[in-house]
């Protein structure tokens, strides 16, 4: 998305305010997210928006989220992060915010955005490049009956989501059904991390809004039904400087560096930690089931579709060589998960850890069977996201409370229909 608001925030409200003149838009909505990634809003009458806001802000009270916002905080929306919202009734603009104390005028502790403002700028700071990253949020199609679209309503559904991305500046490069039944994807372009984060979160938006105008309900779980579609969350990852690839060599294995290799070695030793917050459901590990399906297989492949790593071979364009990591999943906070990924893929890097290839040594991790076991990890390998600051070790410990109590002990206090009496 190119913004049509410039980087001075005394200019941003005569832009937005251009902006909302030029497409008639009704309301504003200020949005940001919780520790899970869920996404809050506000909103108000685009007549009211006013120039304190992009400076100062809207005081908000947090109670009603709970959890790390209780209290006041101040919602800044940035002029680099607006969207139209072509499925609302009314013409809405989405402004995504960064969360400010009142007081100190600084980031929210427990605020997810700015955890991946941290990555990147030590990504910046310490190699002194800059870093492209793509992500295929992939999702199942249901009809009103419960049952997974046909392949055609797919089809339809998907021009449509398309259509409503463009038309909130969104670029979308293509779209696909399958592999699973009512199984589909719209591929948006590859961009800086934070922005990408950003239209995750509204693509998904989108998605639900446009499934349930159609009579539709657009799952975003690894695993909806038994034996069906089993939709993931791919992420692309590629560093540049001056204008190079750093992942590309002609004469490396699959094209690729010793470093691009590095950065996939370090996020298949740190995979069963990264897995507490890039698959972060009980039902993300239905998903993932070695030699069974997914691609839960810590190593680094260019064919094999098991392994967690890949790398895209399709085109020998130095531009195009990347790491894939296949194993997130949508259900993740995309602040968050981009950020354990960077920080991973950084600690890869600065050891160059060598990833097993194809298999050719031992991995030196196990895929967890489960999201308790993620979280095991997560707690004692911490140090790669708390290195710079990036990641608190409060936030940290709140995330694996939350997940234990809204994930893991809801599910362990139920019998599973596998085990009830016929």
């Amino acid at each position: 998305m190119t913004s049509p608001v410039s980087e001075s925030k005394s200019s941003a409200f005569d832009a937005v305010s251009a902006l909302v003149r030029a497409r008639g838009l009704k309301y504003v909505e200020f949005w940001f997210t919780d520790l899970t990634g869920r996404p809050w809003r506000i909103s108000m009458a685009a007549e009211a928006l006013n120039e304190s806001m992009f400076t100062v802000g809207l005081p908000l009270d947090g109670q009603p989220v709970g959890g790390a916002w209780d209290g006041v905080m101040m919602l800044v929306p940035r002029y680099d992060a607006l969207y139209p919202d072509t499925s609302a009734s009314v013409p809405t603009l989405a402004m995504f915010c960064d969360v400010l104390d009142p007081a100190t005028k600084e980031p929210l502790a427990m605020e997810p955005r700015h955890v991946l403002k941290r990555a990147v700028r030590l990504v910046g700071d310490r190699l002194g490049a800059t870093l492209a990253i793509g992500a295929e949020p992939e999702f199942t199609l249901f009809d009103a009956a419960g049952r997974p679209a046909a392949e055609g309503e797919v089809w339809e559904f998907m021009r449509t989501l398309a259509t409503a991305l463009t038309g909130a500046d969104i670029q979308v490069d293509w779209f696909r059904y399958g592999p699973g039944e009512g199984q589909g994807r719209v591929q948006m372009r590859a961009d800086a991390a934070l922005q990408l984060a950003d239209r995750v979160i509204f693509y998904r938006h989108l998605a639900a809004n446009t499934a349930r105008a159609r009579g539709f309900r657009a799952s975003f779980l690894p695993l909806a039904t038994s034996g069906g579609a089993t939709p993931g969350f791919p992420v692309h990852q590629a560093l540049w400087k001056d204008g190079r690839n750093l992942f590309h060599n002609d004469g490396g294995w699959a094209l690729t560096s010793a470093l691009g290799r590095a950065y996939a070695g370090g996020l298949l030793a740190h995979l069963p930690a990264l897995l507490a917050l890039c698959a972060p459901t009980t039902n993300s590990y239905r998903r993932l089931v070695a030699g069974v399906r997914g691609p839960a297989l810590p190593l680094l492949s260019a064919t094999n579709r098991a392994a967690a790593c890949r790398i895209p071979a399709r085109s020998t364009a130095a531009g195009a060589r990347r790491v894939k990591f296949c194993a997130p999943d949508s259900t993740c906070n995309p602040y968050l998960a981009f950020a354990a990924i960077i920080m991973a893929g950084l600690d890869g890097v600065e050891r160059m850890i060598e990833p097993s290839i194809d298999g050719a040594h031992p991995p030196a991790v196990r895929t967890p069977h489960c999201l308790e076991s993620a979280l095991e990890s997560l707690d004692t390998d911490r140090g790669f996201l708390t290195c710079g600051e990036v990641f608190s070790d409060r936030m940290i410990d709140a995330w694996i409370k939350e997940r234990w109590m809204t994930q893991v002990l809801p599910v362990r206090s139920r019998p599973h229909p596998a085990e009830l009496p016929g």
